[in-house]
């Protein structure tokens, strides 16, 4: 089966930066003595949508300025890593994202992200030349984050396909799960980390340079 139109997860997926992240939270958790293992990590952290995250760490209901000030605080550190070390975007994804563009599949982004680092990704790595950032479904504080498929289905709308039709690339296994429910097509899942997906049958790739593109047609 052929597909016409793709949505990838941003961190972790298109930008390997799960390194960077987890500094940026232990060093959080740390001012917070807040301490977790890698698997309280995955369980309460990776994938979700910030309030979630928030309200699970500190086990209740943050209210709305604790949480913008905690966004602020643990995306400045991680912006802050992220501008020390080397960026670049996952080997292949330049290649990928022209080869979309030349095709005319059309392309967005449905992240966990929200608005600050969404600009700070535009901006490091000129995403503007592949993405409207007006299509990126981002994490605005009302959409229900991953597990749930709403910013899957949402990114549906914006690209104006039907699941069936769409490819989905993801790295968490929230994003998996929302994936799942929002009914794609067919599931791609990044291995930018080496985890361990064998509880799941979709195909599974270390390097966008191995992707197989005759999956793709055009509209």
């Amino acid at each position: 089966m052929t597909f016409k139109a793709v949505i990838f997860d941003f961190n972790g997926t298109l930008f390997w930066d799960t390194p960077f992240h987890n500094k940026a939270w232990d060093l959080f958790l740390e001012r917070y003595q807040l301490p977790l293992t890698d698997q309280e990590k995955d369980e309460k952290i990776h994938g979700k949508p910030n309030k979630a995250i928030f309200n699970a760490l500190f086990n209740r209901e943050v209210s709305t300025e604790e949480l913008t000030g905690f966004i602020y605080e643990k995306e400045k550190l991680y912006q802050e890593i992220c501008l020390r070390e080397q960026q670049n975007l996952a080997d292949g994804v330049p290649e990928l994202l022209n080869f979309l563009k030349q095709q005319q599949i059309d392309y967005t982004i449905a992240t966990s992200a929200e608005i600050n680092n969404l600009r700070f990704f535009f901006k490091q790595f000129k995403l503007d030349k592949w993405f409207d950032p007006e299509r990126v479904v981002f994490d605005d504080g009302v959409l229900p984050g991953k597990p749930q498929p709403d910013s899957f289905q949402k990114a549906m709308n914006v690209l104006n396909c039907a699941p069936e039709e769409c490819i989905i690339f993801e790295d968490s296994i929230a994003g998996i799960q929302a994936a799942e429910a929002a009914g794609a097509g067919k599931i791609i899942i990044v291995n930018s980390t080496g985890a361990d997906y064998s509880q799941y049958k979709h195909e599974v790739i270390e390097s966008f340079l191995d992707l197989d593109k005759n999956f793709f047609r055009s509209n």
